[in-house]
C-alpha cells in the first residue's frame, strides 16, 4: 500500500456540484464517503485570479474533485441531506483543487484547500 493511502484514515462527505437551481444556488449530486486525511491548518493558496488566500482546512481525498464542491469531516448516513446546508454538519466549499501525480504517474495525491 503507497503512502499516499495509508494517510487517508479519515471519513467525510463530499458533494459534487452539479449546477444551479433557478434561482441560481448550486444544486448537488447525492451526497458520498470519501478517504481522506483532514489537517485543519491555514495554508496560503492562489486563488483563481492569481491573488494569495488562505484555507480554512487542507484535505487530501481519494478521487479528483473541483472547486465549488462541498466536503464536511465525518461519516455518511441515513440523515445526510441532499443539500450541504441541510445536513446538519458544517460542510466547507473546495476554493481550490490540485492534483500530483507520483513520479510514475500511476497514483495522485488529491488536494483540496478549504
Amino acid at each position: 500500500m503507497s503512502i499516499i493511502k495509508k494517510m487517508r484514515k479519515q471519513k467525510a462527505i463530499w458533494w459534487k456540484q452539479t449546477g444551479s437551481d433557478h434561482h441560481g444556488n448550486p444544486s448537488f449530486a447525492e451526497p458520498v464517503q470519501v478517504d481522506c486525511r483532514w489537517e485543519e491548518v491555514s495554508q496560503e493558496y492562489l486563488g483563481p485570479q492569481g491573488e494569495k488566500q488562505l484555507s480554512n482546512a487542507v484535505v487530501y481525498v481519494d478521487r479528483p474533485m473541483q472547486n465549488g464542491d462541498r466536503l464536511a469531516l465525518g461519516e455518511l448516513d441515513s440523515n445526510t441531506a441532499l443539500d450541504p446546508e441541510d445536513s446538519g454538519v458544517e460542510s466547507f466549499q473546495i476554493e481550490r483543487f490540485d492534483a500530483l501525480p507520483n513520479l510514475k504517474a500511476t497514483e495522485f495525491l488529491y488536494t483540496a484547500f478549504l
